[in-house]
């Protein structure tokens, strides 16, 4: 029978707190293969588990989202929680494109200062009477 892992090893070996492994532990993510008089002991598998989790959480999966996943979920659940990742992704990207846009003016703003440019004060104000930040911003443009 192979060795288990400690916790501690776990740590090392995929670079993650001990304590953010028994966080995984309680969310069902990264579940201990036996305790030896309390103290969790993982099999090798779990290093990549861990490693599974830490890469979805790079790519900006949450630990819900996470847990959906590795709770064994079917091939379409899978496609689903993607394809919902996907779609924040885009309108991330957009969000990131519209304030790239604002941020570029501020920089050459004619005014010198952003906060006192009429463009910015515009979108300021249409965003207080209701409109999102691109159709704020599109109004002005």
């Amino acid at each position: 029978m192979p060795e288990l892992l400690s916790i501690g090893e776990l740590a090392a070996r995929s670079g993650v707190a001990a304590t953010a492994l028994r966080y995984y532990d309680e969310l069902g993510l990264v579940e201990p293969l036996a305790r030896a008089s309390g103290r969790r002991r993982y099999d090798e598998a779990a290093v990549l588990q861990v490693s599974t989790v830490v890469f979805l959480r790079e790519i900006g999966f949450s630990l819900a989202e996470i847990r959906t996943v590795v709770a064994g979920a079917d091939q379409r659940t899978w496609r689903d929680v993607i394809d919902r990742k996907l779609d924040e992704l885009a309108d991330l990207q957009h969000r990131i494109e519209v304030a790239r846009t604002a941020l570029e003016h501020g920089r050459r703003c004619p005014s010198g200062d952003p906060v006192r440019c009429p463009r910015f004060q515009a979108i300021i104000e249409a965003r207080r009477r209701g409109l999102s930040l691109e159709e704020s911003h599109a109004s002005v443009h």
